[in-house]
């Protein structure tokens, strides 16, 4: 092969080199600087509305149903009274899982139905998939979550 080929060849492979480094830098820089930029403020997670006038028509429940996330359930009924959840030995209900506060939740009678009332969780409570924020009024078939647990309110 003659020498000005090579040549040749030898400054197209560094030319080509130089393209590569220069768009690897280019891009890197690009994800930097996007990274630096003012990120959107994240959206608001959901919470569970006030009480609605439809759901003081649904049916009361009269009983809970733990399940906590590795042994068997259990059920408390609702009796008059107010029922606070959680890991701490003065909680009515002891849930043993480490995701709960030692006094998590509390059930309140509610002019003849029942709320449920975050006591200032780490971890927060959930109804139906929306964090708990202010007394919530609660209807037959709704799903509580603390940590890993779920509860089950029943008729």
């Amino acid at each position: 092969m003659p020498v000005e080929l090579l040549t040749l060849l030898k400054f197209v492979l560094l030319g080509l080199l130089y393209l590569f480094v220069g768009r690897t830098v280019r891009v890197f820089a690009g994800e930097l600087g996007a990274s630096r930029r003012k990120a959107a403020p994240a959206p608001r997670p959901a919470v569970a509305a006030p009480s609605e006038p439809n759901r003081r028509s649904r049916r009361i429940p009269k009983e809970l149903v733990l399940h906590p996330p590795g042994g068997a359930s259990q059920v408390i009924p609702l009796s008059g009274h107010g029922v606070v959840l959680g890991r701490g030995t003065t909680a009515d209900v002891h849930v043993e899982d480490v995701y709960v506060s030692d006094e998590h939740a509390e059930i309140l009678p509610d002019d003849g139905s029942w709320s449920i009332r975050d006591l200032g969780s780490t971890n927060g409570t959930f109804l139906n998939g929306a964090k708990v924020t202010r007394p919530t009024p609660l209807a037959v078939g709704d799903q509580l979550r603390f940590g890993k647990t779920r509860v089950e309110l029943r008729r």
